[in-house]
């Protein structure tokens, strides 16, 4: 556990989907505000992943810090209990020296992991545990999801049938405890990382906006040369695992395998985004103490500000 009493302290959170103008907004936030970014992303983690997952720009990072970001290898697993212990390191350590952190990114569930903790699995054991996903790895996505609806009616409906790894995750812990993932969320009693509020600011647009800024940027990627990021990559790294498997790397890794090609890429690439976008928006519309906003009103950016002392 990081050091430092930070009880009753507030880190907001610049969340939304992908493509929404976090970006901008953090920008307009740093020329008001000496703020660091602490990024909310289960993408810009990954090193060498540069252009298809948005990292900051060596512009932007003049403008501000940013932290958690370009630090692992594409072969390494990353989960929300391991972005808990990061998240505090670094937000203890920008405290230290008289910083302002601030999360932004788009990913909802390492955000619930700060919130609220993680929930306690009766009779969990790394035995347990090694059996359960060795048990799940083994159906397919239409054994999965049969299986998830037999047991877990509601995180049936909760889940997305395409989010296979939170469908694998509710029937490991069913497995493990013989209980559902429902039932234990709603007994689980919040731990805030360090003590900490965490008032989330959630960007706004209307689908057909959202869709088309999708559209433009997955153009403009390509054309800054994502695909040949993607075969540097390809060359030190497995093109199954955790980074090259993410979204957009996955349809570019089709390309160079010959399963696509390159007048599908461009729709293939926007299609998925999109379809992660819509997660994205559902979560965060369910998401409690919350403030939505339009990301160029300027109201927005006034109320993150009005968390600051």
């Amino acid at each position: 556990m990081v050091g430092g009493d930070f009880s009753g302290q507030v880190c907001p959170a610049i969340v939304g989907p992908t493509a929404s103008g976090k970006t901008s907004l953090v920008t307009a936030l740093a020329a008001q505000i000496p703020i660091e970014v602490i990024s909310l992303d289960s993408r810009q983690i990954y090193h060498g992943l540069r252009i298809g997952t948005a990292q900051p720009t060596a512009e932007e990072l003049d403008i501000c810090p940013h932290h958690l970001v370009d630090f692992i290898s594409p072969d390494e697993k990353y989960d929300a209990v391991r972005f808990r212990n990061d998240f505090e390191r670094v937000f203890a350590e920008i405290k230290g020296r008289g910083g302002v952190p601030v999360l932004a990114g788009g990913a909802g569930m390492y955000l619930a992991g700060l919130r609220d903790g993680f929930m306690a699995i009766p009779g969990n054991s790394e035995e347990k545990l090694a059996a359960a996903r060795k048990e799940v790895a083994s159906w397919d996505s239409e054994e999965l999801r049969q299986k998830l609806q037999k047991a877990d009616p509601e995180s049936y409906e909760r889940i997305h049938f395409n989010d296979i790894y939170r469908s694998q995750r509710a029937m490991e812990i069913y497995l493990i405890s013989g209980q559902t993932m429902t039932a234990l969320t709603k007994v689980q009693v919040s731990n805030p990382s360090l003590g900490l509020s965490f008032p989330a600011f959630v960007l706004t647009r209307s689908v057909e906006d959202l869709d088309d800024r999708i559209a433009q940027r997955t153009s403009l990627m390509l054309e800054q040369g994502w695909i040949d990021e993607t075969r540097s990559a390809l060359e030190k790294h497995d093109k199954l695992g955790p980074g090259l498997q993410s979204i957009g790397y996955r349809e570019i890794v089709d390309f160079w395998d010959g399963r696509v090609s390159r007048s599908e890429l461009d729709a293939a690439i926007v299609l998925v985004t999109r379809q992660y976008a819509k997660r994205q928006r559902t979560w965060f519309r369910n998401m409690k103490d919350s403030v939505d906003g339009h990301p160029e009103s300027g109201i927005l950016l006034q109320e993150i500000r009005s968390v600051f002392p």
